[in-house]
């Protein structure tokens, strides 16, 4: 069955709506919504006589009322229960005989289901009453599948969202760029009039805007400061006594807030503020607003602003770093000494994301000369991947995830660099990492250091499993398949003024990344060529097997993890 989203949900229900007005041959046939939480929020009809005018569908609407319990009546004008302005739209649509089905999921009533006949008297038949439950059993499971598909799209967008954030951050150093493109992210991606992120303490005076989206105005320059202290602000004091967000979801029931000022433009009727925390105290907070309308805001929506914010607090230490760091070069543009320390920081900023500490002193000092451009090598591409990432970060949410997969990659980095491997890249989860470049490596070395480090990788994940699993942040062990192979491939700086990465390309890596995919959770898989340096006792033959993307068949391996735990 095909995933359905609001609109294919809202096709879907009017298909079974009018199947089964036209299977029981009623007059009319409604789907009422009642919940405004859930993806249907408006009412579908089937009408025999094709009559649809707003008047009429006004009426229609208002002859379903909410029901714990299936509602037979088979003569209105002598049912003394049913109110009275629910009997007078009876009349005025014609309808004299009803029947009402509750639709309930997870015990949250959501709508009701009903059917009229335009006579005097009918009497509803068992079986009727049977088709029509069977058929709000189908609805439950239509809505149900669709609520599942919009959960896995919004997790999607969010992440989509974070990397978006993240990206922004790590490609440049305007601090105005970046809290500009943190905001713009931020209130487009939940939907509100207006986000601002704003600079302060709780030593402060007022309060300094730094980034500004909204969504009406556009770009605001220069951007807007706020008038009232920072002492007499009731919002901001509630924000620096608990360092949790604060969550103000209809302005009118909190009349004590109204000094509310931080640079929002216009003023608010639903407000969120989470705070920018560094060391255990707050440098600034960033403010949702919602102008015309209350908004109850979602805990996912809560925790995603929580998440950017601490991006933004960490793009904030960035932008000091870095204006520190300009003003320290300006001083020290006289000194041919100082300009050289100020080079080589700049030169292991750039290179300690791919290469060993080690080898980036020696870069630094002129000890050794790297000449990065793109040439063909002899290489040996190590591929990692977690198994099961997906359903790990539904079960983690956003910020648990985030806490485990910075853990993981820290110590898989230390593990590659502990062998004078060099980092490739990461791509989400996965670790690329590359042996005889630039360092010049002999082939029997490279597949010495890429094993080692896979075994390496497997102990250090074990590690972390401990650790994880004591602390309760997962329940299962997660694990990883890993692929190795050595080939040529072109190696050196890809990229153009604005960005470059060191990075590997060819079918070597192909291959590597090939053999990753098909080997099973917690094995490392190598191809023929690696396989060769390895003992018999070490290495199990595996299936040749037809790779995507790869001409000729490829001889594999299994390779034994060989590591016990102290």
């Amino acid at each position: 069955m095909k995933p359905l989203d609001s609109t294919s949900l809202e096709v879907g229900l009017q298909t079974i709506i009018s199947q089964l007005g036209q299977l029981l041959n009623v007059d009319c046939c409604i789907f009422r919504s009642f919940n405004s939480h859930y993806l249907i929020n408006k009412s579908i009809f089937y009408n025999k006589n094709k009559q649809e005018n707003y008047h009429q569908l006004y009426l229609l609407e208002k002859t379903i009322v909410p029901v714990d319990k299936v509602e037979v009546i088979d003569c209105i004008r002598n049912n003394s229960f049913v109110e009275k302005s629910r009997k007078k739209a009876y009349q005025l649509t014609k309808i004299g005989a009803s029947l009402l089905l509750p639709l309930t999921l997870e015990n949250n009533f959501l709508a009701v289901v009903g059917l009229h006949r335009n006579c005097d008297f009918y009497h509803w038949q068992k079986q009727e009453i049977a088709i029509t439950k069977m058929v709000v059993e189908q609805l439950k499971l239509a809505i149900t599948q669709a609520q599942a598909y919009q959960k896995v799209k919004e997790l999607a967008y969010r992440e989509a969202l974070i990397n978006r954030i993240t990206n922004a951050i790590r490609c440049s150093l305007d601090p105005q760029l970046i809290f500009t493109a943190i905001t713009q992210e931020l209130g487009k991606g939940l939907k509100v009039d207006g986000c601002a992120l704003s600079l302060w303490t709780k030593e402060d005076n007022f309060v300094q805007c730094v980034g500004l989206y909204n969504q009406v105005q556009g770009n605001i320059n220069p951007l807007p400061q706020s008038v009232v202290p920072i002492a007499l602000n009731p919002v901001l004091q509630q924000l620096i006594n608990s360092q949790k967000p604060v969550v103000l979801e209809d302005m009118d029931n909190y009349p004590e807030m109204t000094q509310f000022d931080l640079p929002l433009q216009r003023s608010s009727q639903a407000l969120l503020i989470v705070p920018l925390i560094v060391d255990g105290a707050i440098i600034g907070s960033i403010s949702l607003r919602q102008s015309t309308h209350p908004r109850p805001w979602l805990g996912t929506e809560i925790e995603l602003a929580q998440t950017v914010a601490s991006q933004a607090a960490i793009a904030v230490q960035q932008s000091r770093l870095y204006e520190k760091t300009r003003q320290q070069a300006q001083k020290l543009e006289k000194s041919e000494q100082q300009v050289k320390q100020l080079n080589r920081y700049l030169t292991e900023s750039v290179l300690k994301r791919f290469l060993p500490a080690s080898m980036v002193n020696k870069v630094a000092t002129g000890q050794l000369s790297l000449d990065l451009t793109p040439e063909p090598r002899l290489v040996t591409i190590l591929f990692t991947d977690l198994v099961g990432y997906t359903s790990l970060a539904s079960y983690l949410g956003t910020q648990g995830v985030a806490t485990l997969l910075n853990e993981y990659l820290e110590e898989m980095t230390a593990v590659v660099f502990d062998y004078g491997g060099t980092v490739d890249k990461f791509i989400g989860d996965a670790v690329v990492a590359l042996f005889g470049a630039p360092e010049e490596l002999t082939p029997q070395e490279q597949g010495y250091r890429a094993i080692t480090v896979a075994r390496e990788m497997h102990k250090k994940l074990h590690r972390l499993n401990n650790k994880w699993q004591s602390q309760g942040l997962i329940k299962e062990p997660v694990c990883f398949r890993c692929g190795i192979h050595q080939g040529m491939a072109v190696v050196g700086m890809f990229g153009g003024g604005q960005r470059s990465d060191y990075t590997a390309i060819g079918s070597a890596v192909n291959i590597a990344a090939r053999l990753q995919e098909v080997a099973d959770s917690g094995m490392i898989l190598v191809s023929a060529t690696v396989a060769q340096f390895l003992h018999s006792g070490e290495i199990t033959a595996m299936k040749s097997l037809q790779l995507k993307g790869v001409k000729e068949e490829v001889k594999m391996f299994s390779v034994a993890v060989n590591y016990k735990e102290m």
